[in-house]
């Protein structure tokens, strides 16, 4: 059956040429037999020409277009394919689902954190930048951001950036009472479809101190046999002597503080070179009044406190109350030690 005629120019004899379109090849086959009597005629070779280029031209036009649609009414049953959830309909083309499957949405991701030193110790007032970055996953652009209340100028892409200066505050009034305090910020973005939240944590915290002390002044006393010695021994063990406490060696460090919410720490290769051991931690810490100590794995009852919750002043000024203690009898030899 024809379905379209062709009509060119003149032919180079005369009259004009033609050509004819058939709905199928199987009727155009039909016209071309196999020529063993030069059956053939010119117009039988435009009409196959003719109608093969209909069919490629309809079909390059049909696959870039939206004429080829996929539309699905009945609720899919399969698992979750892509950015298809199950129970998905379909009312579209097939580009539209082929993109739902390949690329499903994919909200903006969002960074903040805080700059060092993070934590820190209480009474170091200094500003801080929050460092932000948020990243677009898919075709969405960023349409919004805000970092710690402020907006950012987003550029539809991804970004990121600081935010300074910033200041964290605390509560003296509750120092002696909480192990740490914290300041939280925040920062969002979004895309128009959804809005992403972060948050970043700056940490307040007392130190905790550890060393060997010189207690020569006193005689070096025995807190075994003298017990009562103990507060003579306070007066030698000054804020100051605990600030500037070296680790005598403990765990290959040249130093005898850190921040921290615990009195709990191992103490490794511990060297009191003829001194007396001392550690200082936070009354606010759990179980601050009741330390178990750990002598090379095995317990022992060999330290006294010699300062309970008694005000130290930190190198910012900020005080706080202290638990001290003491090994009984001078060290002269490294010991693992543990406090807990």
């Amino acid at each position: 059956m024809l379905i379209g005629t062709y009509s060119g120019p003149p032919a180079p004899t005369g009259g004009s040429s033609s050509a004819n379109s058939y709905s199928t090849i199987q009727e155009l086959l039909v016209k071309i037999p196999d020529n063993t009597a030069n059956q053939i005629q010119a117009k039988d070779v435009r009409d196959s020409v003719f109608t093969l280029w209909e069919k490629i031209s309809g079909l390059s036009a049909s696959i870039g277009s939206n004429d080829v649609t996929y539309n699905r009414t009945l609720p899919s049953t399969s698992v979750t394919i892509g950015g298809v959830p199950n129970g998905s309909t379909f009312s579209g083309t097939v580009q539209d689902v082929l993109d739902r499957v390949f690329y499903p949405y994919a909200a903006p991701s969002v960074s903040l954190s805080v700059s060092a030193p993070n934590p820190r110790e209480f009474g170091y007032i200094t500003s801080l930048s929050l460092n932000w970055s948020v990243t677009k996953n898919g075709n969405s652009s960023i349409t919004v951001i805000t970092v710690d209340g402020s907006g950012v100028i987003p550029t539809g892409n991804s970004q990121a950036g600081s935010k300074t200066p910033v200041y964290g505050t605390y509560s003296v009034a509750t120092i002696n009472s909480s192990t740490q305090q914290t300041n939280t910020f925040y920062m969002s973005a979004g895309d128009g479809v959804s809005s992403p939240s972060t948050s970043a944590t700056l940490y307040w915290q007392n130190q905790r101190y550890w060393g060997r002390v010189n207690l020569s002044s006193i005689g070096n006393p025995n807190l075994t046999t003298n017990p009562g010695l103990s507060t003579l021994v306070s007066t030698i063990t000054t804020d100051s002597i605990i600030k500037a406490l070296t680790g005598a060696s403990a765990n290959g460090q040249l130093f005898g503080s850190e921040l921290s919410t615990s009195k709990s720490k191992t103490y490794t290769g511990m060297d009191g070179s003829g001194w007396h051991l001392i550690f200082a931690w936070p009354s606010s810490v759990s179980s601050a009044y009741t330390p178990v100590f750990t002598v090379n794995n095995l317990t022992n009852t060999a330290f006294t406190r010699v300062r309970t919750n008694s005000p130290l002043v930190n190198q910012y000024g900020i005080t706080s109350n202290y638990e001290v203690w003491v090994s009984n009898t001078l060290q002269g030899s490294a010991l693992d030690i543990v406090i807990n």
